[in-house]
């Protein structure tokens, strides 16, 4: 097959790494009756490279172009990217390195292109599903691919929503042949969007992939949860409901272990993950584990340069009989070389005692309990979406809906019961919604601690900003639950992309 140099450079950058860029308002490719994709796995080929959008690696989309750089995916662990700044901003993460997201002191100038730069994806989706529905191959195999692109492009709309509200978005294949800006659609047309992409992808997904030759692909259980997201963050408890309902009934369920999902990649509580392998590195544990640090949580690693660690603050919202905070290192050893004996000494690092690097700031995260064969070389899994998450937003949707009935706490006690803290819940839970809620806010930070929610969460109850207030960030301001759009996408855009209010 032959297909233009500027068509294989297109998609083979996602690939292997991305080379054209968001900022250059040229044609993002031209296909011609010659040189089409002309079989299934051209087309695959072009499908594995949008799933790169939904990686881990902090440097897995390299831009290359005339106005390149860095471009992180959805799950990228550091500070960038939708994760990332799902974590810093709140109230359970402590990032050591940088201050501004961490403090609230960006502005206007904030340049968060290497995150915002997933948008050009949008476009490369469109431009996918376009190339799909013009290949000849049999309506099943047809329908599938289209479905998992509709719902990677959702998924990246989904983090670039959460992070800058509406972004650019190209969903007419004429328009991505035009190339240049586009303005900003409203907020109603682009979360109208999402849930087109997403219904239309729900037949044709595949059912729940544990154990199958399409573990790590799109899934209907992903496409219910961004669905059952969005409308929960955006208050419509009672669109969000059938879609929790509906993952009830997908044979998901909740493990004995709570820490299950995170040592038993094909476990049933898993809806879905970035799954482990060479293509994928996950780098959790480089940005968990601190220098001088061989063993925590019982478990033997490897020393990186670990910047996050937990608040002390937060680490104190957990019970001593909560089996989640087994994940949590209050205390680690290092093994350091004695010069006089030539042996091995164990220092115990603890937070009153010979601190080390980073307990100063907080305890570790480790979470993952998976051999340190595996950690060390970053070939491991990351969980992204989990059951327990779906009980305490069916526990979320029942309150705001009906109150604090019976079945709310029900959902809730499931949590509970498994992590050992039924007995915190406060005996006048159900004296109000607002109490409800502000237990059951605090129960998703305890459950879900470290997997990305944080941030949200705290938006849609509407502590985000009076959290970080509490916290000691006088810089917080009430536009802030969203970033920035970055300066040089406004400038060179000569204005058609618009800034967010706050920092006009």
């Amino acid at each position: 097959m032959k297909l233009k140099l500027s068509y294989v450079i297109m998609f083979l950058g996602l690939i292997f790494g991305i080379t054209s860029c968001d900022l250059d308002p040229k044609v993002y490719s031209e296909m011609t009756e010659q040189n089409f994709p002309e079989t299934i796995d051209d087309a695959n080929q072009l499908l594995t490279g949008l799933y790169a959008n939904l990686k881990n690696n902090s440097g897995g989309l390299n831009d290359s172009g005339a106005n390149g750089g860095w471009g992180w995916p959805v799950y990228t662990i550091n500070e960038n990217g939708w994760y990332g700044f799902n974590e810093i901003t709140t109230d359970e993460a402590y990032y050591v390195e940088g201050t501004e997201m961490r403090d609230f002191t960006w502005g206007s100038a904030f340049d968060t292109m290497n995150t915002y730069r997933l948008g050009r994806n949008i476009a490369r989706a469109t431009n996918l599903i376009d190339v799909l529905n013009k290949l000849s191959m049999d309506d099943a195999t047809k329908n599938r691919m289209i479905a998992e692109t509709k719902c990677i492009r959702a998924d990246i709309m989904y983090a670039l929503y959460s992070l800058y509200g509406p972004v650019p978005m190209v969903i007419d294949p004429a328009d991505v042949q035009k190339g240049g800006y586009v303005a900003r659609p409203s907020k109603e047309e682009y979360f109208n969007q999402m849930v087109k992409d997403l219904t239309e992808a729900i037949p044709y997904l595949y059912e729940k992939t544990q154990g199958t030759a399409n573990w790590g692909r799109v899934n209907k259980g992903l496409a219910n949860m961004l669905l059952m997201k969005l409308y929960m963050n955006d208050h419509q408890y009672d669109k969000a409901l059938p879609y929790a309902e509906a993952l009830t009934k997908m044979g998901y369920k909740l493990s004995e272990d709570y820490f299950d999902a995170f040592k038993n990649e094909q476990s049933d509580e898993i809806i879905w993950a970035v799954p482990s392998g060479t293509i994928s590195d996950n780098e959790w544990f480089y940005y968990a584990i601190p220098s001088d640090c061989n063993q925590v949580c019982g478990q033997e690693v490897a020393p990186y340069w670990g910047v996050f660690t937990m608040p002390w603050a937060f680490y104190n919202t957990f019970t001593d009989q909560d089996v989640r905070k087994m994940g949590i290192g209050a205390t680690y050893k290092e093994y350091r070389k004695n010069a006089q004996t030539n042996q091995i000494d164990t220092i115990l690092h603890s937070r009153y005692s010979d601190p080390g690097q980073r307990l100063q700031y907080g305890p570790l995260v480790v979470k993952y309990f998976l051999d340190k064969d595996k950690t060390s070389t970053g070939r491991i899994y990351q969980v992204c979406y989990r059951y327990s998450d779906v009980l305490l937003c069916l526990a979320e949707i029942e309150n705001n809906l009906h109150g604090p009935t019976d079945k709310a706490l029900g959902y809730l006690k499931q949590i509970t019961d498994r992590a050992g803290t039924t007995s915190t819940i406060p005996v006048d839970i159900q004296a109000s919604k607002e109490k409800f809620n502000e237990f059951l806010l605090a129960e998703r930070g305890r459950e879900l601690y470290f997997e990305g929610w944080r941030r949200e969460d705290l938006i849609r109850f509407g502590k985000f900003i009076s959290n970080a207030i509490a916290r000691g960030k006088k810089d917080a301001k009430d536009y802030m639950t969203v970033l920035p759009i970055p300066p040089s996408v406004i400038t060179q855009s000569g204005g058609i992309v618009k800034q967010n209010a706050g920092y006009e």
